[in-house]
């Protein structure tokens, strides 16, 4: 491309005509600089050249982070099948908030004894809903992300109900390896193994559920809301809550490894507020069903 700028007002005109690419932004400094001379044309050509050099430069998307969330696909509504129209409210709260900040957030399926490993040595950023109990020394956000209640469930005619220690003497009641089940239950699951049957892998809740359904345990213990989803899309199947503990609530829990941890973790609570002021947390709840809870004053 050669250069015939011989005046501002021409000079204008060419540049209009020009294709802004990293090679105009080179022939524009080497037209330029023989006006130098000239005041006006050179302060124009500085700035025109400028406005080149930022539009064309490489925009650089490093400080968009990305947040891999790790848990099981048989968490639902709480964390789902990543890939899927609906990922789990968990999920999508996260991603809500850490979207709004300019991050990508991508869910990965793991089970959660894995995860917790993975997550802890820095493979993945954070679990998406966990008691701070099960990950000791991870990174919690001052709120939580879920209000969890643990129920027992047994046959739908079934007259056992729990109330405490004495009525789980002389009962298989199905629990999962690594869960805290929180301090009216943690305790006796330890000082009473024998009370218990432990499972680990993948699909636990529906495989509990069978296994009562089978009769080969009288009862299992698991989250209420994970239970109806899980007994919604299973319509052959059916449970009855036989009695529940009080409510606990769960947290994003961050890599203790990720640099940005204590960053990830005061930006979740900040977007939280700000999803539960503007309404957004609500209609993220509804989509699985889920009424929107009262915000803890202190968690």
């Amino acid at each position: 491309m050669g250069c015939k700028l011989h005046s501002c007002s021409g000079m204008a005109a060419s540049i209009n005509a020009f294709v802004l690419d990293q090679r105009t932004v080179t022939t524009l400094f080497s037209c330029f600089s023989p006006l130098f001379g000239s005041r006006t044309c050179g302060r124009l050509a500085l700035s025109l050249v400028g406005l080149a050099l930022v539009l064309l430069w490489p925009r650089n998307d490093t400080l968009a982070d990305e947040i891999v969330l790790a848990s099981p696909d048989y968490w639902c509504p709480f964390s789902c099948k990543a890939g899927e129209e609906k990922e789990g409210f968990a999920v999508d709260i996260i991603r809500a908030i850490f979207s709004a900040a300019g991050h990508r957030v991508r869910l990965v399926n793991e089970n959660y004894s894995r995860a917790l490993v993975n997550v802890r040595t820095g493979l993945y950023t954070a679990t998406p809903s966990t008691f701070k109990e099960e990950a000791p020394g991870f990174v919690f956000p001052e709120l939580p992300v879920s209000r969890n209640r643990y129920c027992f469930f047994a046959l739908p005619d079934s007259e056992w109900r729990f109330e405490g220690e004495a009525s789980l003497r002389n009962r298989k009641t199905g629990i999962i390896r690594n869960y805290s089940y929180g301090e009216a239950l943690d305790p006796l699951i330890q000082a009473h193994p024998q009370w218990f049957v432990v499972h680990s892998g993948d699909n636990l809740t529906e495989r509990m559920i069978r296994r009562v359904a089978l009769g080969r345990m009288d009862a299992f213990v698991e989250e209420e809301n994970l239970v109806s989803y899980s007994l919604s899309t299973q319509p052959g199947l059916a449970m009855k809550n036989v009695g529940c503990t009080r409510e606990l609530y769960a947290y994003m829990a961050i890599s203790p490894a990720n640099p940005k941890a204590a960053e990830y973790a005061e930006l979740f609570s900040s977007g939280l507020r700000a999803l539960h002021q503007s309404g957004q947390l609500r209609e993220i709840l509804a989509r699985y069903g889920i009424e929107e809870w009262p915000l803890p004053t202190a968690p």
